[in-house]
């Protein structure tokens, strides 16, 4: 086993992780490259840039702009600094460059994934996860797409678990919080900077907070004020870079109840995307989507052995974030996407609680089979997908 650092091994978990991060990375480099940029994804990047007193604001949200912009920015000082021979390369930036940000934000995703999965439950529960992430047609499309919905499912995802972990560890003396406040407050900050609205799910990282600190509340409520204020003024921040603030109009924190709020509860199923060359394709995916979920909650609501934390935080977060999300229709984005982490985390949990019983076996079988159905069917409709808007 190799030891990159001191406490930090790369061994045959990590590598098999890697590889599977890898595959995910080439899908959305791919779609990067060869999907033409939309004007919502040009409106995102024009609101990065201070907007001129008379230029209106089409979209709202500082933290996307701030990231759509970063790639025009860095290449423009890159071209003010660099041998005139070279500035031509540099002048119109490549479609997977402006992108690249919102690359990185799904494959640290991924990586986040991994590591939460692997801690709740083993290698196995890890495995079953990042399987399901990375082939993931959903994930890839808002990964290689200039948009908020990869902000969103990243910084909830990582609210959520960095508020479960600050409270497992409110038994440590005070002076160690400060770190663990910059880290929650930071996760607070960019959520609320992508969408206001997200400040419902900054109550639900809290609530998981206060549940699981029984005795230790009047710390946890200290922990909750300093990453709340750390929070906000990371809004502020960004906020003031873009030239852009927050909130342009009460429709976007109206709550707005429509039928799509119960059409939503199977989000799981955004993950199939509709093909309209090839519906069967899609209905393939959906089944095998299905095959896995509808096992996951049967075990799950008949065998107490899966009824426990890591699995039910999971389940809860997956709905709850999708539905708080689509009571705000004025903020246009994919609300579905949204739960799917905590999705694929579910099935992970369950999974790996199904592979320690004496059906270890024919669970694995039906696994490796899922998996390579899913991997297939993801890569012909993402194919699909990027060929509907080539230039």
């Amino acid at each position: 086993m190799l030891q990159a650092i001191k406490e930090f091994r790369i061994g045959r978990a990590q590598i098999f992780a890697g590889l599977l991060l890898l595959a995910f990375l080439a899908q959305c480099l791919w779609a990067a490259s060869a999907r033409k940029v939309s004007e919502l994804e040009y409106e995102y990047i024009s609101s990065g840039y201070r907007s001129a007193p008379e230029q209106g604001i089409r979209v709202t949200s500082p933290f996307t702009g701030l990231m759509a912009a970063l790639p025009p920015h860095v290449l423009a000082t890159l071209r003010n600094a660099v041998p005139a021979a070279i500035k031509p390369a540099l002048g119109i930036p490549r479609r997977w460059v402006l992108r690249l940000p919102f690359v990185i934000f799904g494959l640290w995703l991924g990586g986040a994934l991994w590591w939460v999965a692997r801690r709740l439950f083993g290698d196995r529960g890890g495995y079953v996860a990042l399987a399901l992430y990375c082939f993931s047609p959903a994930m890839v499309m808002i990964s290689s797409n200039i948009g908020p919905e990869v902000i969103l499912a990243w910084s909830s995802f990582g609210l959520i678990y960095t508020a479960i972990g600050v409270a497992h560890t409110l038994y440590a003396p005070p002076r160690k919080w400060i770190p663990r406040i910059l880290i929650l407050g930071a996760a607070v900050g960019i959520c609320l900077s992508t969408a206001l609205w997200s400040f419902t799910v900054v109550l639900l990282a809290f609530a998981f907070m206060l549940y699981l600190s029984p005795g230790r509340r009047g710390r946890a409520f200290v922990v909750l004020i300093g990453a709340s204020l750390f929070g906000l003024a990371i809004l502020g921040v960004v906020s003031w870079i873009v030239g852009s603030p927050p909130l342009t109009s009460s429709a976007l924190i109206s709550p707005q109840p429509t039928r799509d709020l119960v059409a939503n509860l199977g989000f799981i199923l955004a993950d199939a995307y509709w093909l309209p060359g090839n519906p069967f394709a899609t209905v393939l995916q959906e089944a095998v989507l299905i095959a896995l979920l509808v096992p996951a909650l049967t075990a799950y609501g008949s065998w107490k052995r899966t009824r426990y934390f890591g699995n039910t935080a999971a389940l809860i977060a997956s709905f709850a974030i999708v539905l708080l999300f689509t009571l705000v229709p004025a903020i246009r984005i994919w609300n579905a996407s949204l739960g799917l982490s905590f999705a694929f985390l579910f099935i992970g949990g369950v999974a790996a609680d199904l592979l320690e019983t004496s059906w270890q076996r024919p669970v694995v079988l039906t696994l490796a089979a899922f998996f390579v159905a899913k991997s297939v069917l993801a890569l012909r409709l993402l194919s699909g997908w990027i060929h509907q808007n080539l230039i």
